[in-house]
């Protein structure tokens, strides 16, 4: 996102969204056109979506891959929607899905439709799945629960609790009838 705001841009280029491992950022509201495809329809009928592999590939297309698959429910598409950069403009684009010397482990076009297709069919979890890994990360609601779970030796590893917010309310619950005592 800071790509696009930085004044010594002066590439004319834009997308609707960024996608990592971690996070999905987007860069322009979808109702804007962003310049992303090469082509004018492009550009103005569809939603750019970027995928920035830059640690673990397979969490990033997977993560990419839900995405997709909400922005299709979302506005009620189906899977043949989906078009590759490649598809505007002949671009080799995404290359890590398309070409054979960047592919990893079977990772490749089709792989990410099917992926996609997984996700539409059985509704995602993206928004069900936030884990919290420090105690840092808990909400504030739990965190003299989890503090006092940490301060017994509960959890082996401090830096990675690896709790969902159904696991973090079922600690609550349990501090709260007395069971941690």
């Amino acid at each position: 996102r800071a790509w696009l705001d930085n004044p010594s841009n002066t590439r004319d280029a834009s997308w609707h969204y960024v996608v990592d491992e971690t996070m999905i950022i987007q860069g322009i509201p979808e109702r804007e056109e962003a310049w992303h495809s090469g082509k004018q329809e492009g550009n103005r009928y569809s939603i750019g979506i970027e995928i920035c592999e830059s640690q673990d590939r397979r969490k990033t297309l997977e993560r990419a891959a839900e995405f997709v698959a909400e922005k299709l429910r979302e506005y009620d598409w189906g899977i043949e929607r989906i078009k590759k950069h490649y598809d505007w403009t002949g671009k080799n684009c995404p290359r890590i899905l398309l070409d054979s010397a960047y592919i990893q482990r079977g990772m490749n076009w089709d792989w990410f439709l099917d992926k996609v297709s997984y996700y539409l069919k059985e509704g995602g979890n993206m928004a069900k799945e936030k884990r919290y890994n420090t105690i840092e990360e808990i909400p504030d609601w739990a965190k003299a629960t989890l503090q006092k779970l940490m301060d017994k030796g509960v959890f082996a590893e401090p830096k990675k609790l690896d709790l969902s917010e159904d696991m973090v309310r079922l600690l609550v619950v349990n501090d709260r009838a007395g069971s941690y005592q």
